[in-house]
C-alpha cells in the first residue's frame, strides 16, 4: 500500500512537472509567434540611391523619455527631433526571457536578421554579412565612431563577427581584417596590444586625434571619450564625428557609410545618473547637428535611432529642476520601443515619411541602409 501511494505521488508530481514545462514552452512559443506576427517589414526599394552618404547615429539606451528629459533639462529642442520622418522601432531579440542586449540589437540593425542576446553578427556558427561589408562591396568608404570601447557590442556588430560579445580577441582580429577605413573610439589599453597587427594591415594607429594625418586607413583609440571639455587625447563625440566627416569628405567624396554611437546614454542610465545621461545625450545631439550643418550642401541620409531603452525612464513634463535620478525605474534594459528620426537631404521630409512605416523593426534599419547604399547603376 505504501509503495502504491508513493508511485501515485511520484506520478502526480511528474504529471504536474510535464504540464508546467509544456505550459512554459507554449507561452514562449506564443511570445515568439506574436512577435513575428506583429512585425511588419517595409519595402524600402524607393529609397535606392537617394543618398551618396549615409550616417547612422545610434543612441545606445536612448528611449523617447531620455530625449524629452534632455530637452527639459537644457530648455531647448534636440536638433535631431526636427527630422520630419520619425516613428518607433521594435527592439526584441531571439531571446524570449527578457529585453534585448546591445549585441543582439546592433547585430539586427547591422545585418537585418534577429539574434540571441550576446551574439555579434554571427548566427548558427556562420558570419552574417553586415551593412558595412555591403557598403565596401558597393565602393563606399566605411567608418565606425563610438564613445565606447571599439570592441564594445555595437561597434563590434557593425565591424566584426563573434559568437559572443565578450570574445574580445575574436572581435578585434575581425576588425583588423575587415577593411573598414576608419575606427575612432575608446579602448586604448586593449588595442595597444594589437598595434603592430593594425599597422601591418595598413592602418595609421594613433591615440592623439591631432596626430592622425588621415591620409590612409586610421584607427584612433583613446583612454576615454568624454561628454565635454575634450582634448586630442580624451576627445568628445563632436570632435570624433568632425574628424570622421573631414576624413571621408577628403578620401571618399563620392560616398560613404558612417556609424556613430553615443554609448554613454546607456552607461549612465544603467547607473541611474540623470545628469550624466543628459550631458552625453546633448553631446550626441550636438554631433548630429554639427555634422548636418557641415554637410548641408551634400546628398546625405541621416538616420537616428537606438538599440534599446535603458532604465525605464519616466517623464511627465518635469521642469529642469525636477529632472532627478528617481525618474529611472530600473537599472536594466527594457522592452520599450525606441524612436527613430530620418532626414534624406535630397527629398522633402514628407516624401521620406511616406516611404517608412510609423512603427518599424530594428532589422528594418539594415534594409533602409541597404537601399540607400545600393547605387542606382548597380543591378
Amino acid at each position: 500500500m505504501k509503495t502504491s501511494k508513493s508511485v501515485k505521488i511520484i506520478s502526480l508530481i511528474l504529471i504536474i512537472a510535464i504540464i508546467a514545462v509544456l505550459g512554459v514552452s507554449a507561452a514562449f512559443a506564443g511570445i515568439s509567434v506574436r512577435r513575428r506576427l506583429n512585425t511588419v517589414h517595409g519595402d524600402y526599394t524607393a529609397l535606392t540611391g537617394l543618398a551618396d552618404k549615409t550616417i547612422l547615429f545610434i543612441g545606445d539606451g536612448m528611449g523617447e523619455n531620455h530625449v524629452k528629459a534632455t530637452e527639459a533639462y537644457y530648455g531647448d529642442k534636440t536638433y535631431f527631433t526636427s527630422f520630419g520622418a520619425n516613428g518607433f522601432v521594435t527592439t526584441y531579440s531571439n531571446s524570449i526571457t527578457g529585453p534585448t542586449d546591445s549585441a543582439a540589437a546592433a547585430s539586427a540593425m547591422a545585418t537585418g536578421i534577429k539574434y540571441d542576446n550576446g551574439e555579434v553578427s554571427r548566427r548558427d556558427g556562420k558570419f552574417v554579412s553586415t551593412v558595412c561589408e555591403l557598403a565596401k562591396e558597393n565602393g563606399y568608404g566605411v567608418g565606425i565612431v563610438t564613445t565606447d570601447n571599439l570592441y564594445g557590442a555595437t561597434p563590434a556588430a557593425f565591424s566584426s563577427h563573434a559568437k559572443n560579445r565578450n570574445d574580445t580577441d575574436e572581435i578585434v582580429r575581425g576588425q583588423i581584417s575587415g577593411g573598414i577605413d576608419l575606427y575612432l573610439g575608446a579602448g586604448k589599453d586593449v588595442y595597444d596590444n594589437y598595434r603592430a597587427d593594425f599597422e601591418n594591415a595598413g592602418y595609421e594607429f594613433v591615440s592623439d586625434l591631432n596626430a592622425a594625418s588621415g591620409e590612409r586607413m586610421v584607427i584612433g583609440v583613446f583612454d576615454e571619450v568624454v561628454a565635454c571639455d575634450g582634448s586630442d587625447e580624451k576627445p568628445t563625440l563632436e570632435m570624433l564625428t568632425d574628424f570622421a566627416t573631414d576624413f571621408f569628405e577628403r578620401n571618399f567624396p563620392d560616398g560613404y557609410f558612417l556609424m556613430v554611437e553615443g554609448a554613454h546614454i546607456d552607461k549612465t542610465s544603467h547607473k541611474n545618473d540623470i545628469e550624466g545621461m543628459v550631458r552625453y545625450l546633448k553631446s550626441f545631439d550636438e554631433s548630429i547637428k554639427n555634422t548636418a550643418r557641415k554637410l548641408i550642401s551634400e546628398n546625405v541620409a541621416f538616420i537616428v535611432t537606438a538599440d534599446h531603452e535603458t532604465g525605464g525612464l519616466k517623464y511627465s513634463s518635469e521642469s529642469r529642476y525636477e529632472i532627478v535620478d528617481g525618474m529611472f525605474t530600473s537599472k536594466n534594459h527594457t522592452s520599450a520601443n525606441v524612436p527613430y528620426y530620418i532626414r534624406i537631404t535630397s527629398k522633402p521630409d514628407d516624401y521620406v515619411s511616406d516611404l517608412i512605416n510609423k512603427v518599424i523593426d530594428n532589422t528594418d534599419i539594415y534594409r533602409i541602409c541597404k537601399a540607400l547604399l545600393t547605387r542606382k547603376n548597380v543591378v
